[in-house]
């Protein structure tokens, strides 16, 4: 249990603060897909009891401000990174002289604009629809994304903290979050979202694949990436 809320406070605000070891994100992945479920049921129980009832454009923009909030910004920071790494053209040096810049360009401010206006859109059809286990999936879709991520972004792995979580990605945790999140999908989902929530996100993460491969290396930015990207697919694959 420590380690599910090592992950829970590292990943969100929602955990208590522990004092941690390096080698204590290693053991994160595993626990990633129960994190997102926690985060999820957390900001859509309100919903569900009736907060905002019928007003599904007010609770569709306060589940993604939420969402934001409880992750300090943390994934969308990473795709902004990659927006403007790989938004001119991906070349090695540049993209991680790029990447290091804390200052933001216009293909990472598009990117963020372009993905919250997306799953604003997308989380209004599922409230409109009332499938509130939906909304809850689309968080625990975003963290194995993140824990296969973390796998696949090992032998790319650059120096930092994205390399720590890498080291633990072996097939074991790999397995153990996909299986949670098979069994979680089945009770929030119907098999046809849930199939759907896969291929979209296998997509997302092949780009993300492609482009370490590409630029030669992969870092906490592109687990970030692969959260929102994720989450997105769950939310098209709702709307599809």
């Amino acid at each position: 249990m420590r380690d599910f809320f090592i992950t829970l406070g590292f990943m969100t605000r929602i955990g208590p603060v522990l004092d941690i070891e390096a080698e204590d994100l290693a053991r994160t992945v595993k626990w990633m897909p129960l994190c997102g479920l926690v985060l999820g049921g957390l900001i859509v129980l309100p919903f569900y009891l009736g907060l905002f009832a019928g007003k599904f454009w007010v609770q569709a923009w306060l589940t993604v401000a939420a969402s934001v909030y409880l992750t300090r910004g943390l994934h969308f920071d990473g795709i902004a990174d990659i927006a403007d790494g790989a938004g001119p053209y991906p070349d090695p040096v540049k993209f991680w002289r790029i990447i290091k810049d804390s200052c933001s360009g216009v293909f990472g401010v598009l990117a963020v604009a372009l993905l919250l206006m997306g799953q604003v859109f997308c989380f209004y059809y599922i409230y409109e629809a009332g499938a509130y286990g939906a909304a809850v999936w689309v968080f625990v879709l975003g963290r194995l994304g993140c824990a296969i991520m973390c796998r696949v972004g090992k032998p790319f792995a650059r120096t930092g903290q994205g390399v720590l979580f890498m080291n633990g990605a072996d097939n074991l945790s790999l397995i153990s979050a996909f299986l949670a999140t098979a069994i979680i999908g089945f009770i929030l989902v119907d098999i046809k979202m849930q199939l759907l929530s896969y291929i979209f996100a296998g997509i997302c993460i092949l780009f993300l694949y492609r482009l370490a491969r590409k630029v030669a290396g992969a870092n906490g930015d592109f687990l970030g990436g692969a959260v929102v990207l994720t989450e997105m697919a769950a939310l098209l694959a709702f709307t599809a």
